[in-house]
């Protein structure tokens, strides 16, 4: 059944004429979410997790209630095991800078394909310069145009660190097979990091099925507005506030709650 809800987005309206074919690189909002957004800046706004004045605590409710709802939206186990943060590429980054500086070693290599967006090979591409481990690159099977698994299977090693792919292709669409790279991972020790900004979008996500140990992906992208990012931690985030942490407070702590909220008022969350 074909749904016409070109409506409910308000830039068609300002701009009738408009055909989008940019929602891979950011999806336009619904009434929904831009509704969202006004109503807590005009009505509720209030700092959260620091006031214990009727605002502040309404924002607060709010605020652990969408982490709960986005928990299970993805089925993570827990609310805890989420971090909000801007984007999924502050999530990428956050993990090299934290987890993978204090893992990797110079006998370590870290292992991506071909086929990732710019956010999952540069944090990569970085760490592995600044700790002289191996960045492996694994190629593109030509007539298939996803990851050669044949050639991946040979790249994991017992030296893997890290073995960071994309659940889809920004560029080609293409969808890798997770479940059997995850597999390759964990038959070598070897940390795992799916970068889902361009599959949650348009799959459901069982996240305690595939089980990574890090997953990220961006509300923009997901007819969410900008600046709202969740990062999926394996290990519960009050666990890892050691290694998560920066110029001394939880990222997941001062993310605006009016994006937060809108995130999860597209009625897919």
């Amino acid at each position: 059944m074909k749904l016409n809800l070109k409506h409910r987005f308000p830039i068609f309206q300002t701009h009738p004429e408009l055909t989008y074919l940019d929602s891979a690189a950011s999806t336009q909002k619904p009434d929904t979410v831009l509704e969202k957004v006004n109503r807590f800046y005009r009505e509720r706004y209030a700092n959260i997790h620091r006031g214990m004045y009727t605002l502040s605590v309404q924002a607060t409710d709010d605020y652990d209630r969408a982490r709960k709802r986005v928990a299970r939206f993805i089925n993570a186990p827990s609310p805890d095991n989420l971090v909000f943060l801007r984007n999924a590429t502050e999530g990428i980054n956050l993990v090299a800078q934290s987890w993978g500086q204090q893992h990797l070693q110079p006998e370590s290599n870290i292992v991506i394909t071909i086929m990732e967006h710019h956010a999952n090979f540069v944090p990569w591409q970085t760490l592995a310069s600044q700790t002289g481990a191996e960045l492996r690159i694994v190629p593109m099977t030509p007539d298939t145009l996803e990851p050669d698994l044949d050639a991946m299977d040979r790249m994991v090693d017992d030296n893997t660190a890290l073995v960071a792919v994309t659940m889809a292709s920004n560029v080609l669409g293409t969808v890798p097979d997770v479940d059997r790279i995850l597999q390759l991972a964990r038959q070598h020790g070897a940390v795992t990091l799916l970068d889902a900004a361009q599959y949650v979008p348009h799959h459901p996500l069982d996240i305690q099925s595939l089980d990574p140990d890090f997953l990220v992906f961006s509300g923009h992208k997901m007819l969410g507005p900008l600046g709202i990012g969740v990062l999926f931690s394996a290990v519960a985030v009050g666990v890892l506030q050691g290694s998560l942490t920066l110029l001394g407070f939880l990222l997941g702590d001062f993310l605006p709650m009016a994006h937060i909220d809108a995130l999860t008022a597209t009625g897919g969350v």
